[in-house]
């Protein structure tokens, strides 16, 4: 668990998050609608995938219908949990379901879920539907000021709206000619997908504010929040970082966000 300290604050379904750099941001909670919505949705993919293995498997084993129903119904819960655990830890806290009514699950601190915790979340299903419909785990949401499920309180986890978010104007940090971290594919990527649409806003506003901001100000600002893209987002390698500015990083960081990751800027 990261050391990260949050403010949870059930206000109009949001709760804001603070880090120990001093950053705030908000995350949207999801409401228990778009929530089912997304869980019928991907119910429907994995009965699917459910009825076609059923198939197979009762035509391959025709002969023994009693291990036939046995290896379906092992399969069933099999397939449904690998199918929440896998992409919600391998694909942005997301699946197809919540991708599509721009759902995501993220540590209760705001950082990116961990693998971990998606295998608990999921593994805890099989308490959120008792004792049918998912009743234990829409009264856990109902009651939670964090609409939580039960699984989401064992395994320290939020579901939030993902904010689409506009790209900033053209400022003088939008025009740089190189990004030093575009040298680094494969952790820009990473970056990219961990950082929430709140905390790219973040950065956005540090940015565009500069002028604005007093030149010790700016430092002590820029160095918090680049500290903590650093350690809790995605860490660059330490020979690129202690070359470059705070305020450097915030651009390079800026760039992977809101710039076509094939251009290099």
């Amino acid at each position: 668990m990261t050391d990260v300290q949050s403010i949870r604050a059930a206000i109009a379904a949001e709760v804001t998050i603070a880090t120990p750099e001093g950053v705030f941001f908000r995350l949207p909670l999801a409401g228990p609608p778009s929530r089912l919505y997304a869980m019928l949705l991907d119910t429907v993919i994995v009965l699917g995938t459910v009825n076609g293995f059923g198939w197979l498997v009762s035509v391959l084993l025709s002969k023994e219908p009693g291990f036939s129903v046995m290896v379906i119904t092992l399969t069933e819960f099999a397939i449904g949990f690998a199918y929440g655990a896998l992409l919600e830890g391998f694909w942005n806290g997301q699946t197809i379901g919540k991708r599509l009514l721009h759902l995501r699950v993220i540590d209760q601190d705001g950082l990116p879920l961990r693998i971990e915790q998606a295998w608990v979340r999921n593994l805890m299903r099989v308490f959120d539907v008792l004792p049918f419909a998912y009743l234990v785990g829409g009264l856990s949401v109902m009651s939670s000021p964090l609409m939580q499920r039960f699984g989401d309180r064992v395994a320290g986890t939020l579901v939030v709206r993902q904010t689409p978010l506009a790209a900033p104007t053209e400022e003088f940090w939008m025009r740089q000619k190189y990004n030093s971290f575009m040298d680094y594919p494969a952790i820009a990527m990473k970056f990219r997908r961990a950082a929430t649409p709140e905390l790219a806003s973040v950065i956005q506003d540090a940015l565009g504010r500069r002028s604005e901001l007093a030149p010790y100000v700016r430092r002590e600002i820029y160095r918090d929040l680049a500290a903590y893209l650093q350690t809790e987002i995605s860490p660059f390698p330490d020979e690129l970082v202690e070359r470059i500015s705070d305020e450097q990083y915030l651009i390079n960081a800026s760039g992977i966000l809101f710039k076509d990751q094939g251009h290099r800027i």
